[in-house]
């Protein structure tokens, strides 16, 4: 429940088109929407939660009725916590020393980083009419506030709910028919094989990836470097791979280089069978680690995918001649994660994955008898050899599969009922004013505690 702080930035970009719209008919920009206590609910308020709805959502407008409807259920909610606020502020609950501080300055930090910098961050004050001293107020307010709320929540409203085994057995029992059926899966073991490269483009890629590591050395931020030079997918992300166990990986070169670092180091050029990395170590948590990385792929040339190609029909050659699947993964196989555990992956494959992805293997797979061994898979990086160990048609889910989810679905509902009826019952201590106004989506509802 704590209140979320948008970027400047961000907060502007759904701005300006009120404020646009709002001088385009000469109209007022704000106005009060409803009273709770002393507090205010602002028709900007409003706006803003409506267009950060529509940006989640991808979209740019919805129909009348639909807009009315998402724009009275978030009045509702802004009345709701406005509501909690003022009685978590009156039940004298307390805050840990210097929590508030710590969350502004986060926001505040972050911000500047999305800004582009703190002198970009001064232009979108500047922009949005604000000074810093009044974001800071405006802030810390609403973190003050999200903090009390969401420790009113869990002391006195959520305290007490449960969900017994019983209950989850009977929701299990009443609803079974129209929960989702797990679906078709199979499991699998497999062999990889990857081509060589030639020294020359070793060499190239090499050069390519030190260049980038003097930029950095030299100062340049790691996460712009990734996003200009790397050519892994996380580029777009600045590279940045989130908390991982280094083990997860798969990569024995990447994993020693990574446990090498301490927090803020970049490594030197690593190379793993995908090209060479440069690895950045972010921060340690218990048995995690954050990383960016910046990859500079390796290419094979024709000559080694034909002497993998070759390679990988000769092992195939040998597993259906009598040579068991496991020892020849222990042997062969390249899949650092699977070569030492029969080549069996650990996570069942579910087949509408596959659908409009990867429908030649799909098909490959349907055709191959459990038990039986594949052709050999051509893929982008490389050559596999696929052995069917299961396959398990969709059906319903157990109840012990679902028990969890289960649990929480009703535990979900348990807040949403209690939250509703606690909401209920501080409308009747204190007051609270709804005005009247298409705007805002909502009837007059004035009540006063």
């Amino acid at each position: 429940m704590r209140t979320r702080i948008l970027p400047v930035a961000a907060v502007l970009a759904l701005l300006v088109p009120i404020a646009g719209a709002a001088q385009h008919k000469g109209e007022i920009i704000d106005r009060v929407i409803a009273v709770v206590e002393d507090r205010a609910i602002l028709q900007s308020e409003i706006e803003m939660e409506y267009r950060q709805h529509l940006f989640q959502n991808q979209v740019t407008s919805l129909p009348s009725d639909q807009e009315a409807q998402l724009r009275s259920q978030i009045l509702e909610q802004l009345v709701a916590d406005q509501l909690l606020a003022v009685h978590a502020d009156k039940s004298g609950i307390e805050i840990p020393g210097g929590a508030v501080e710590d969350e502004l300055e986060k926001s505040l930090a972050e911000s500047r980083r999305a800004a582009g910098g703190d002198e970009a961050f001064e232009k979108e004050l500047e922009k949005a009419g604000l000074t810093l001293q009044q974001l800071r107020t405006q802030w810390k307010e609403k973190i003050r506030s999200g903090y009390l709320v969401e420790r009113l929540l869990r002391s006195e409203v959520f305290r007490d709910i449960t969900v017994t085994d019983t209950e989850a057995r009977q929701y299990y029992r009443e609803h079974r028919s129209e929960l989702d059926k797990r679906p078709a899966t199979m499991k699998l073991a497999q062999i990889v094989v990857m081509p060589g490269v030639a020294d020359a483009a070793s060499n190239t890629s090499l050069e390519r990836v030190r260049a980038v590591e003097t930029e950095i050395r030299a100062g340049k931020d790691f996460a712009e470097a990734a996003e200009e030079h790397s050519e892994d997918p996380s580029a777009k992300y600045g590279g940045s791979l989130g908390f991982i166990k280094l083990g997860d990986l798969g990569s024995p070169p990447f994993e020693e280089a990574a446990r090498k670092l301490i927090v803020g180091d970049v490594s030197p050029p690593v190379l793993t069978r995908f090209g060479w990395h440069l690895i950045k170590l972010e921060d340690v948590s218990e048995d995690q680690v954050k990383l960016r990385h910046i990859l500079i792929k390796v290419e094979s040339g024709d000559e080694q995918v034909e002497e993998a190609a070759e390679r990988v029909r000769n092992i195939r050659r040998e597993i259906l001649g009598g040579l068991d699947f496991g020892e020849a993964a222990a042997k062969y196989s390249a899949d650092e994660k699977t070569k030492n555990n029969g080549g069996v992956i650990e996570n069942e494959l579910v087949l509408k994955h596959l659908i409009g992805k990867a429908d030649y293997l799909l098909e490959i797979l349907k055709e191959t008898d459990v038990g039986g061994i594949s052709p050999v898979v051509k893929e982008d990086a490389g050559f596999k050899i696929i052995k069917v160990l299961e396959k398990n048609p969709a059906r319903p889910y157990t109840y012990q599969e679902v028990k969890m989810e289960l649990e929480n679905h009703l535990a979900q509902q348990k807040r949403m009922e209690k939250f509703q009826e606690y909401v209920h019952e501080l409308k009747g201590i204190y007051y609270v004013d709804i005005k009247l106004g298409e705007e805002a989506g909502a009837d007059d509802t004035g009540t006063g505690g």
